[in-house]
């Protein structure tokens, strides 16, 4: 967490990072282009892909399945719990799930 806060020298420098949930596209703009663009690479892709969820994350638990159905070759392992920020809170668990889908892929 102190290297989280580190680059912050008052709590008014995290008015940008607290400010880009609110830019999330909700509505048709250039963004889903992109997005559109990405799915349909995803959807062709051969290259191994690994999907991991918290599971108890109400930001990306119904994003879950879409990533499943939209890769047809994720790996997926099971949800590891630590909310949101997962690979803080779960790093260990999260560093080993990445650690044995990369010796098994090599």
């Amino acid at each position: 967490m102190k290297a989280y806060e580190a680059p912050y020298p008052s709590s008014e420098y995290k008015m940008g990072p607290r400010a880009m949930p609110s830019h999330v596209p909700i509505i048709p703009d250039q963004s889903l282009n992109a997005q559109k663009k990405a799915r349909e690479f995803f959807s062709k892709t051969d290259k191994p892909f690994l999907s991991v969820f918290a599971g108890d994350d109400p930001v990306t638990n119904a994003m879950e399945k879409d990533v499943l159905n939209m890769v047809p070759n994720a790996i997926s392992v099971p949800n590891i719990g630590g909310g949101h920020f997962f690979q803080w809170t779960k790093s260990k668990e999260l560093s080993k799930v990445i650690i044995d889908f990369i010796k098994d892929k090599l």
